[in-house]
């Protein structure tokens, strides 16, 4: 596979190659930057199914957004990429901050 880093045009194949690799259906959206991509699953249930598979294992939980979501971090084909899911695991109630 070839590998893709450094202006939009590139970024723009990168997503090429990404869905033949990953399945089109199981994405809804990509956003495209000169260095980085960021996957939106069709079912964010699918984020860390479509992170392992590309190799992206580090993983940040947003528990305090609704819905909490988990950023899977990494680099793909010297890329930076980014790709939703679910939270991981049971978290507890968001506290806020005193009024």
């Amino acid at each position: 596979m070839a590998t893709i880093a450094g202006n939009l045009a590139d970024s723009a194949t990168g997503v090429t190659l990404l869905l033949a690799e990953i399945g089109d259906a199981r994405v809804k959206w990509i956003e495209v930057f000169r260095d980085h991509l960021v996957v939106h699953p069709t079912r964010r249930s699918e984020g860390a199914a479509i992170a392992a598979q590309l190799g992206i294992t580090v993983a940040t939980d947003y528990p305090a957004t609704r819905p909490g979501f988990t950023m899977w971090t990494g680099c793909w084909n010297d890329m930076d990429l980014y790709v939703y899911g679910d939270l991981r695991g049971s978290v507890g109630e968001v506290r806020a901050w005193p009024t």
